[in-house]
C-alpha cells in the first residue's frame, strides 16, 4: 500500500479487494470466510501496531497481529484415532519416516499400521521439530519417526500410518465435488491428469462426468454433463491410473486433510476438490 503507485489510495485498496474478492467467491469462499487489510509490510505498518490516524482514513480494523491472536484456534482432533500421512523417508540408523499427524496421539513404543501395504511397525523413537527425542505427539504436530518393523524401500511418499482400530480406507476409485480452476480445452470423461492429495501424487482419470452443480445454489443436474469446461464445478467419478494403481485417502466429511486435492496437467493446476464418497469392494 506505500508503494509511490499506490499511496494509500483507497481506490486502488477497493480495485484490488473487489477483484480478489471474485475470484474467491468463485473458489467456494463465502463472504464471511475472508478478512481485508491495508499493509506496508517493509515498514512495518499494520503488522503489530495499528495504522497511524490519517494513513488510510478509508480502514479502521485490526492489525494483522491482532487479528490473527483474535481467531478462534482449530478444533484438534486429538481423541480420534491417529492418522499420519507419510510426507518423507530416509534411513538414519533404522527407517526414518516424517509428516504432520491428522488425528489423534502417538507415543514412543506404540503400535501402528502402514497403509496400503498393511505392515505391523512399531514407533522406536519419535522426535518433534527439534533434534530432541519426545514421547508424545498429537494432532497438528510436524513429527519424524523412527520405526520397527518395516523397511525404508517398503514405504513411499503418501503411505499413511494409523491405528490398528481404524485402518485408513486405500481405494481405486472415488466420487468427488471438483470445481475448475484452469482448463484450455474442455474436460469430458476419459480425460487425464495427475492427483495431490495430501502427500500422495497419483495418475487419475475421468471415469465419469454424474453431475453439473449449479451456480450459486450447488443443485445437481438430473442429466450427467457431456463435457465440463473453466469455471464449472461438477461431480465426477475418478480412478487412480497410476503405478499404485489406488491411493489411501478418505472423505472430506470425515478427515478433510485426507479427502482434498488438487488435480493438474502439464504443469499447472487445473482443479480443486473434495472426496465425496469411496468406491470400495463393497459399493462398486
Amino acid at each position: 500500500m506505500d508503494d509511490p503507485t499506490v499511496m494509500w489510495s483507497h481506490d486502488r485498496y477497493k480495485e484490488c479487494t473487489t477483484k480478489l474478492s471474485q475470484f474467491l467467491k468463485g473458489m467456494g469462499y463465502n463472504k464471511g470466510d475472508v478478512f481485508f487489510m491495508p499493509i506496508a509490510a517493509q515498514q512495518l505498518m499494520n503488522i503489530k501496531d495499528r495504522l497511524p490516524a490519517g494513513v488510510a482514513p478509508f480502514y479502521d480494523g485490526p492489525s494483522l497481529l491482532e487479528y490473527l491472536d483474535d481467531m478462534q484456534s482449530l478444533e484438534r482432533k486429538v481423541n480420534a484415532p491417529f492418522m499420519m500421512a507419510v510426507a518423507g523417508k530416509y534411513r538414519d540408523m533404522g527407517t526414518m519416516v516424517e509428516g504432520k499427524i491428522e488425528a489423534g496421539v502417538c507415543r514412543k513404543g506404540m503400535s501402528l499400521v502402514m497403509m496400503p501395504n498393511k505392515e505391523k511397525i512399531e514407533i522406536s523413537a519419535l522426535y518433534g521439530e527439534t533434534e530432541d527425542e519426545i514421547q508424545l505427539a498429537q494432532c497438528g504436530d510436524q513429527v519424524r519417526m523412527r520405526l520397527r518393523g518395516i523397511e525404508e524401500d517398503d514405504i513411499s511418499p503418501g503411505f499413511v500410518l494409523c491405528s490398528p482400530k481404524r485402518l485408513v480406507h486405500n481405494v481405486k476409485a472415488f466420487e468427488a465435488q471438483i470445481r475448475i480452476l484452469e482448463l484450455k480445452s474442455i474436460l469430458t470423461a476419459g480425460f487425464n491428469c495427475v492427483l495431490h492429495v495430501h502427500a500422495a501424487i497419483e495418475e487419475v482419470t475421468f471415469a465419469a462426468l454424474l453431475h453439473k452443480l449449479q451456480k450459486g445454489t450447488n443443485r445437481k443436474s438430473k442429466l450427467p454433463p457431456t463435457h465440463a469446461k473453466r469455471g464449472d464445478s461438477i461431480i465426477a467419478r475418478m480412478e487412480v491410473t497410476g503405478g499404485a494403481g489406488s491411493v489411501c485417502v478418505e472423505t472430506f466429511d470425515d478427515a478433510p486433510q485426507l479427502g482434498r486435492f488438487t488435480l493438474r496437467d502439464q504443469g499447472q493446476t487445473i482443479a480443486i476438490g473434495k472426496i465425496t464418497k469411496l468406491i470400495t469392494d463393497d459399493t462398486a
